[in-house]
């Protein structure tokens, strides 16, 4: 757990030293809006009930105090009112919002191949301990396989629905199909499918993707995966101009299907960063991308950055095959890695979903929760 070392009060705010050498000063009235008691904050909801508005401008602490063994923070403020905080919430306010605890984790095929991530279907239908190491595998590779899940609808199914609500899209909800045109996309033949993430054509395109082979009687049909942050790692250090391209250049993507009244358009750079520069979204889709033009010295620059990780993404060292078969199941992270599948000649039926991604995080933090109040 963390704890403080020393606060105190400087002209606008609290000067915090925590334990690992970090310092941070929360203004006053910061820690005054943010205060956690039943009056401030309903303690079920956890919604702010305290109007920040109108709050003092001139509001400060009279009295603080380190309790716990640095593990508390109390402070008595010039309006009366008294605040406790814990250390660790502290701490968390410092990080980017959203992001979860785990170590991310890189890989190419060798080293995928020496750590590979799975867990069992009965174990994880079960045990709340087997889902967290799953979406803890998720969170660390971008994907983890459940084996031994019975080749069925209803077992697919299942397995969304442990980890949250499935996603409706223009595709449906759950889907289950064979190659036989259903939708005006690729996915829906026997062609090969080149290295791409989906959704480049929605404003918030599906965070998690599930497939799962139910049957298969053919030849080909290898389903590829690819680390688009590994990509992203190695054209930073190798052509930083070209990274800081592609995290600039909006990219249009569009799916179109008049005869259903559908034509749907986004753009987000190929490589999305946060507030914090950190890479949060990997968005690549050749076959989607919608005409857009630049001027043309940019456009040259861009078009270089875009093949540059596009040769990467076909980079067999990057890419982990294996052809999906019944009992093996696999959930993936779509803002991170991207997949594909060779042309196959046969039968072959495929089932899946779409999972949002603050859902499948919001399972994850939760488990944590419980786990951390269980200890």
């Amino acid at each position: 757990m963390t704890h403080l070392t020393h606060a105190a009060a400087v002209r606008d705010g609290i000067d915090l030293a925590f334990a690992d050498g970090s310092t941070h000063v929360f203004t006053f009235a910061w820690l005054r809006d943010h205060c956690a008691c039943a009056a401030c904050r309903h303690p079920e909801t956890q919604q702010r009930l305290l109007d920040t508005f109108a709050l003092p401008k001139d509001l400060k602490p009279s009295a603080i105090e380190l309790g716990a063994g640095g593990k508390r923070l109390g402070i008595s403020w010039s309006d009366g009112h008294a605040s406790d905080f814990a250390a660790d919430a502290l701490a968390e306010s410092l990080q980017p919002v959203g992001i979860l605890a785990s170590e991310i984790t890189t890989w190419n095929d060798a080293e995928i191949a020496a750590d590979f991530p799975q867990v069992p279907y009965d174990a994880l239908m079960a045990d709340d301990a087997v889902l967290e190491t799953y979406l803890e595998k998720i969170e660390r590779f971008g994907f983890c396989f459940v084996e031994g899940t019975p080749a069925t609808p209803e077992a697919t199914q299942a397995v969304a629905k442990r980890i949250s609500y499935i996603r409706e899209t223009i595709f449906g909800g759950y889907w289950d199909f064979t190659a036989n045109m259903e939708h005006k996309d690729t996915a829906y033949t026997t062609l090969a499918i080149g290295p791409h993430t989906d959704g480049t054509y929605s404003f918030d395109a599906p965070g998690y993707q599930m497939f799962h082979c139910l049957a298969f009687n053919g030849v080909g049909g290898e389903n590829v995966f690819v680390d688009g942050f590994r990509i992203a790692e190695i054209m930073r250090r190798d052509t930083p101009e070209l990274y800081r391209i592609l995290t600039e250049i909006e990219v249009p993507g569009q799916y179109i299907d008049h005869e259903k009244g559908i034509h749907l358009m986004a753009r987000r750079p190929l490589l999305r960063e946060d507030s914090t520069g950190r890479l949060a979204q990997v968005s690549f889709n050749n076959l989607d991308r919608a005409p857009f033009a630049l001027e043309p010295a940019r456009m040259a620059k861009f078009q270089e950055a875009y093949a540059t990780f596009a040769n990467l993404a076909n980079d067999r060292s990057l890419q982990y095959r294996r052809r999906l078969a019944p009992g093996s199941l696999v959930l993936f992270d779509n803002w991170r890695l991207l997949h594909a599948r060779d042309a196959y000649s046969g039968y072959r039926r495929l089932a899946g979903a779409y999972l949002n991604k603050e859902d499948v995080e919001s399972r994850l933090r939760v488990l944590r929760l419980k786990k951390a109040k269980a200890a």
